[in-house]
């Protein structure tokens, strides 16, 4: 009995083991999935900015300082004014971080388009917004119900002198239910081709890569623009 006993005991720590081992690989390997570059649309700008409203300020007039003399009377010693060396190198610098932030954080909370609405946005190391355009068929009397909307995610991260957008998540979600095309780089649609013909599947394609360049341009032309915030020359 007690060689049945330890052998019994023996199974178990073998399963348990295997148990944890399995679910540790399986950790590791969700932690180490990369992102799938063949379904986002991503670009890395550089962004320069006028040294003059950005640079640290060259180093002021050193303070007087005051002695007393022999007599006991204080004097006031004027410090040299600093010399300053011409300054030849080049008049831009890299954008800070935090100037690229400001400015990804302006485009996020404008609303002034009438083709694109945004939703939940965050800010944190990342500035992430839900996208969402309106999806009409033009056609008179089109076979398929496919009118809804085109929707995506919009990421901007920043580094000193750079910034980069992401747009992913590119999707098609109908107005019936039934009629979803879903993910915009799937080969067929997610409600599939008896409800969503070829042709119609095309068009959506199409106007989603279409919308997304509108977000890029509009995005482009925002980080172009200085925050508002832009420290002033003797801001210390």
């Amino acid at each position: 009995m007690s060689y049945i006993y330890l052998n019994t005991i023996m199974i178990r720590k073998i399963i348990l083991t295997s148990i944890l081992t399995a679910s540790a690989s399986f950790a590791f390997c969700q932690s180490d999935k990369k992102e799938d570059e063949s379904k986002m649309i991503r670009e890395v700008i550089n962004v320069q900015v006028d040294k003059a409203k950005f640079a640290t300020p060259a180093a002021s007039t050193p303070p007087a300082t005051e002695t007393t003399g022999k007599n006991g009377k204080k004097k006031t010693a004027e410090a040299p004014p600093a010399e300053v060396a011409p300054d030849t190198s080049s008049p831009v610098i890299p954008a800070p971080v935090s100037e690229l932030v400001k400015r990804a954080q302006n485009w996020s909370n404008d609303t002034k388009s009438t083709k694109y609405t945004k939703s939940n946005c965050t800010s944190g190391s990342s500035i992430v917004c839900q996208v969402s355009f309106p999806y009409k068929v033009k056609e008179l009397n089109p076979t398929d119900k496919v009118e809804g909307e085109i929707t995506m995610t919009v990421t901007i991260d920043a580094k000193e002198g750079k910034y980069r957008y992401t747009i992913n998540n590119l999707k098609h979600k109908a107005n019936i239910a039934d009629g979803s095309g879903g993910d915009i780089y799937g080969a067929v649609p997610e409600c599939g081709s008896m409800k969503l013909s070829d042709l119609s599947w095309k068009h959506i394609k199409s106007a989603a890569f279409a919308d997304a360049k509108l977000v890029t341009d509009d995005l482009k032309d925002k980080m172009a623009q200085l925050s508002g915030d832009a420290p002033k020359k003797d801001d210390w």
